[in-house]
């Protein structure tokens, strides 16, 4: 677990080489500054480079210390890998989404806005969807659904158990509005409740790509939801949103354990 947290963080730390050179150049660092294609292709490149630092680090852990292959914690694609991303992408973000709209609402606009909010609509969708997938959703799940989680198979419940744990807690330093320590608290609600969720999908599917999908889902969903109505407070969106999604995922383990689904223990096992 310490070695998935400490690579998460070290990771971030791909950037600065990029961020460096970018700021050595006056007329780059301008050019970027608008949002135009060129400023999304860096964008992209300075989010692909944290992605790339976590699977080049997570390569060497399991081929050099656990002796394993990348493929033997999920990372693999077959022909019904897209199929998953993009169902339970659907799902978790149409949660998100549903359960936002639902909540009481003060009528008044979201202060959120889509990354690129200045430029056209397809550069804004490209953004959120590097950020949330190719930055967050599957380095993280690689790290956690991939690696951790089937560290542990032979003791699933555990595995469980101490994946969500740990993926909830490093989110204490999340920047998702909160204002106060009690907002922090409340704020783990929403990773507890996907983690919960990507776990179930996983375990279901035997995809990592399911697990992604979630991740990935619940980002972009939280991007789109700038457009509805804002809720009454935040703590209330997070804890409902966090406890929809921890309920079907709660529901899915208890399910596929019962079932004799167990976590994947090899290349061949993943689909």
């Amino acid at each position: 677990m310490v070695v998935t947290i400490a690579i998460l963080f070290v990771a971030q730390f791909a950037v600065v080489p990029l961020s460096a050179l970018i700021e050595a150049s006056p007329r780059l660092t301008e050019l970027i500054s608008r949002p135009t294609w060129p400023s999304l292709g860096v964008f992209v490149l300075l989010q692909g480079s944290v992605c790339a630092a976590v699977v080049l680090a997570v390569w060497a852990w399991t081929r050099f210390v656990e002796r394993r292959r990348l493929r033997d914690i999920g990372l693999r694609v077959t022909r019904t890998s897209i199929l998953w991303l993009l169902l339970a992408t659907i799902v978790t973000a149409g949660i998100l989404l549903g359960v936002t709209a639902l909540l009481p609402a003060t009528g008044g606009a979201r202060t959120g806005q889509l990354l690129f909010s200045d430029a056209p609509f397809i550069m804004s969708l490209i953004a959120v969807i590097v950020q949330g997938f190719v930055l967050q959703a599957f380095p993280e799940e690689l790290l956690f659904r991939g690696m951790l989680l089937s560290s542990m198979r032979a003791r699933p419940v555990l595995a469980v158990t101490v994946t969500t744990l740990a993926f909830t807690v490093i989110h204490l330093v999340s920047n998702g509005g909160q204002q106060t320590l009690g907002d922090h608290v409340l704020y783990l609600a929403v990773p507890f409740g996907f983690a919960l969720l990507a776990v179930g999908m996983l375990l279901w599917t035997r995809s990592l790509w399911a697990a992604v999908g979630v991740h990935g889902g619940l980002h972009l969903g939280n991007a789109f939801a700038v457009f509805l109505p804002q809720t009454t407070n935040a703590a209330l969106s997070w804890v409902v949103i966090g406890g929809a999604h921890g309920l079907l995922g709660l529901a899915l383990i208890v399910f596929a354990l019962r079932r004799g689904r167990r976590i994947p223990a090899g290349a061949e096992e993943w689909r």
